[in-house]
């Protein structure tokens, strides 16, 4: 066990992005993702993904998250969404997602997909944590 606590280096939020305009099913080698942050040359933590719709209408689906090495993707995370239709009376309630242990090594990024054409860049993602 370490005698110091570990601290960020540098704290703020990390990335963002739109999930991207071509929806992709695929759970081992997506096609069509976005890259929502990449890491820094120390290493990256992620503490928390906040998912948001943006879009006024979606249909069901899923948002996929995956970490990818550089060669190859692994899916790390969903979150399911219903359909919905946004108006000036139905509130945007993003989603947050909490991770304990979501540390990204140098040249490792998150990237998102979604699976249906009703979800195609309806949803931006933001990534909350620090680099070491």
């Amino acid at each position: 066990m370490s005698s110091a606590p570990i601290f960020f280096g540098t704290v703020r939020a990390i990335g963002a992005g739109t999930v991207p305009s071509t929806d992709d099913a695929s759970l081992t080698a997506p096609s069509n993702t976005t890259t929502i942050l990449t890491a820094a040359s120390g290493g990256t933590k992620i503490e928390q993904i906040r998912i948001t719709q943006v879009a006024t209408t979606s249909s069901a689906g899923l948002v996929n998250l995956f970490l990818y090495d550089g060669s190859a993707y692994h899916l790390f995370d969903q979150y399911a969404f219903s359909t919905l239709a946004l108006s000036s009376s139905v509130r945007l309630t993003p989603v947050d997602l909490y991770y304990a242990n979501l540390i990204l090594s140098s040249g490792w990024s998150l990237r998102a997909s979604v699976s249906v054409p009703g979800g195609v860049g309806a949803f931006k993602i933001l990534a909350f944590g620090g680099d070491a």
